[in-house]
C-alpha cells in the first residue's frame, strides 16, 4: 500500500483523475458529457478588458486559405456541435487579429461524421475534394477513418489526441498536439513515484478500443518506471464493483487508475470505499462531471487532481483569459463555451494557425505541412503554459506527438479545478 502523506487527515482519500482519450472513450461509447460549467461560478470579461486580451486588429484580405474541421456532430449518444461553432470564433478571431495564415483570411470548411466510420471516410474525401491545405480534428470516434483519405491525399493533419498507432507513428504529415501516453499513464506513474507506491492497478472498461490503448504501450512504460501493475477489465454497465475493488485491496495496490465513464467511475469509486481503499487513486476526466458531483460526498472531492491538456476555467491563467475573449467576442452561438468541447476545437484550431505564423508565399498542404515542422517551440493556446513543437523529437517512436508536456489541476471540494500545474513525461516516453 501506498505510505500516506501526513499532512492529510488519516483516512483521506486523495483522488486524481486524468484527462482522457477523448476519442477513445467516444468510441467505447463511454463518453459522460462534461458539464462542468452548468453550476461554476464564470469569469466576465468586460470589453475593454477584451479588447486588451485579443490586441490590435490585423485584418487578413486576399484569397482565403481553407481549412477543413472534421467532428462527429450531433449522434444519438453525444452532441459536439459547440466545437464547431467554437472552432469558426477562432477563426474568426485570427483573421481579424492575427492576420489569418500568411495574411490570408482562413475559410473553415466543415464536416459531421455522425460518429460512423462511412461519414467518416466521406469527410475525408469530401474535404480532399475541397482543396483544403489542411485539417483540424475536433471528438471524433472515427478519427481514423476520416484521416485515412487525408494521409494519402498529402494533407496535413492536426488532432489534439489519437491512439491509432498508424497516426502516432506518421512522421509525414499528421500532428498530435498531446502525447496520449502521459494521458494514459503519466500521473499514475507520477503519483504512485511520490506516494512510494510499487504496484498501479488499471480498472479499465472492457471494450477493445479502451483494453488496446492500454496493453499497446503500458507494460514497457510502466516497467520503465519500475512499477508492477495489474490490468482489471470491467463490463461496461456493471453496477457494482465491489468484488473487483477488494481484489484490488488484497492484492495491495497502491495507486488505482479508472478508465470510463461517469458511470462507469462512480460504481468504482463506490466500490473502492465499500473495499475500505485507502491508497490513491487516478481517474480519467470523464470521471469528474455534474453526476459524479451529485452521486459522490464532497469531502471525498476535496483534493483531486486532473491531468488536462487545456487550462479550462482556470480564470487567472492568461491563456484562458484570451479563450474567453475571443468566445465573448466571436462565440455567441456557441452554447457552453465552459465545457471542454469548445475550448479543445479552440485549442486544436489556434495550434494550427499558431503553428503557420510567419508563414509567406504559396500556402499548400506540401507547404503547409513543412511550415508545421519547422516551428519553434510555443505556447498551446488555452494550455496554461504548456509549450508544443511539432518537429517529430518530442517522442522517438512517436514523431507526430508535438509534446509530453500537460496541466495537473487541483479540485476544490466542488469538484472544479482550482489551479493547474504543467507537468512533463518526456522521461517516461521520450525514448520509447
Amino acid at each position: 500500500m501506498a505510505d500516506q502523506d501526513k499532512s492529510r487527515p488519516p483516512g483521506h482519500r486523495r483522488v486524481v483523475a486524468t484527462v482522457a482519450v477523448g476519442a477513445l472513450l467516444l468510441a467505447a461509447g463511454a463518453c459522460g458529457e462534461d458539464t462542468d460549467s452548468s453550476s461554476s461560478d464564470t469569469t466576465v470579461v468586460g470589453s475593454g478588458e477584451q479588447a486588451d486580451l485579443l490586441g490590435p486588429e490585423n485584418a487578413a484580405a486576399g484569397e482565403p486559405v481553407r481549412v477543413g474541421f472534421v467532428t462527429d456532430g450531433a449522434t444519438a449518444a453525444f452532441d459536439t456541435r459547440d466545437e464547431t461553432r467554437a472552432a469558426q470564433a477562432t477563426v474568426e478571431y485570427w483573421n481579424a487579429h492575427r492576420g489569418g495564415v500568411g495574411g490570408r483570411p482562413i475559410e473553415l470548411v466543415t464536416c459531421e461524421t455522425g460518429g460512423d466510420p462511412a461519414g467518416g471516410t466521406d469527410c475525408g474525401n469530401g474535404l480532399v475534394s475541397d482543396d483544403v491545405v489542411a485539417v483540424v480534428f475536433g471528438t471524433s470516434a472515427v478519427a481514423e477513418q476520416a484521416w485515412g483519405p487525408l494521409h494519402d491525399a498529402g494533407v496535413p493533419t492536426m488532432l489534439f489526441q489519437a491512439t491509432a498507432k498508424n497516426m502516432n507513428r506518421d512522421p509525414d504529415s499528421t500532428f498530435l498536439l498531446v502525447n496520449p501516453l502521459p494521458t494514459l499513464f503519466g500521473l499514475p506513474i507520477s503519483v504512485a513515484q511520490r506516494a512510494d507506491a510499487d504496484k498501479v492497478a488499471f480498472v479499465v472498461i472492457d471494450v477493445p478500443v479502451a483494453v488496446n490503448a492500454f496493453e499497446a504501450d503500458g507494460p514497457d512504460i510502466l516497467d520503465n518506471a519500475g512499477l508492477d501493475y495489474q490490468l482489471v477489465r470491467v463490463p461496461p454497465g456493471t453496477a457494482d464493483m465491489t468484488v473487483q475493488m477488494q481484489q484490488l485491496v488484497d492484492d495491495g495496490a497502491g495507486v488505482v487508475h479508472i478508465l470510463g465513464n461517469d458511470t462507469f467511475c462512480i460504481a468504482a469509486l463506490q466500490g473502492l470505499k465499500a473495499a475500505a481503499y485507502d491508497g490513491e487513486i487516478v481517474a480519467v476526466s470523464q470521471c469528474i462531471t455534474d453526476a459524479t458531483r451529485q452521486a459522490i460526498p464532497g469531502e471525498e472531492l476535496a483534493g483531486i487532481s486532473i491531468i488536462s491538456g487545456s487550462a479550462l476555467g482556470a480564470a487567472d491563467d492568461p491563456t484562458y483569459q484570451l479563450y474567453e475573449a475571443v468566445m465573448g467576442a466571436y462565440g455567441d452561438d456557441v452554447t457552453d463555451p465552459e465545457s471542454n468541447i469548445p475550448m479543445g476545437a479552440y485549442t486544436v484550431m489556434g495550434a494550427l494557425a499558431t503553428s503557420l505564423e510567419g508563414m509567406s508565399g504559396d500556402i499548400t498542404p506540401e507547404t503547409v505541412t513543412a511550415a508545421i515542422k519547422a516551428m519553434p517551440e510555443q505556447a498551446l493556446p488555452g494550455g496554461g503554459g504548456v509549450m508544443f513543437r511539432c518537429g517529430g523529437s518530442a517522442m522517438t517512436s512517436q514523431p507526430a506527438v508535438c509534446t509530453n508536456q500537460w496541466l495537473r489541476a487541483i479540485l476544490d471540494a466542488d469538484g472544479r479545478p482550482a489551479s493547474y500545474e504543467v507537468e512533463d513525461s518526456s522521461d517516461v516516453v521520450g525514448d520509447l
